[in-house]
């Protein structure tokens, strides 16, 4: 009984710490999809009447090379028009990509079947005992 214990909590510690590895490596790459990654850190200062608690943000953004100065208001505007059109292409890409639809439905669907597991086990379960007691 023991090493059954045992087994079932190495296994579902590894588990976890699978679901929190996936986690934070889909966060990661969300972040880097969009071309920023923020992290926030929780400073606790002390008081005399209580503990606040400050929320700072570090925003890394990418290092993006200066774009030469246009020379007159024609290339000014070709240079503006040229930056909103690679973000708008930037934008089809990313809403294009999915790659993290896979995952969502992977696990919606894993969900439902869980879900669904898990509700014929109670009824079998209360099925059984509302036998028991009305015998």
């Amino acid at each position: 009984m023991t090493k059954f214990l045992l087994k079932t909590f190495f296994v579902l510690t590894i588990l976890l710490f699978g679901i929190v590895f996936g986690i934070h490596q889909a966060n990661e790459g969300t972040l880097s999809l969009f071309g920023k990654k923020e992290t926030e850190q929780v400073v606790s200062v002390a008081s005399s009447s209580s503990i606040e608690k400050e929320v700072i943000k570090e925003t890394k953004e990418p290092v993006l090379q200066p774009e030469p100065v246009p020379q007159s208001k024609k290339e000014e505007a070709k240079v503006e028009g040229q930056t909103k059109k690679e973000l708008q292409e930037k934008q089809q890409i990313a809403a294009d990509v999915g790659a993290f639809n896979f995952y969502s439905e992977l696990g919606s669907n894993i969900g439902e079947l869980l879900e669904i597991i898990v509700y014929h086990t109670v009824s079998a379960i209360t099925g059984i005992i509302h036998g028991w007691l009305n015998n």
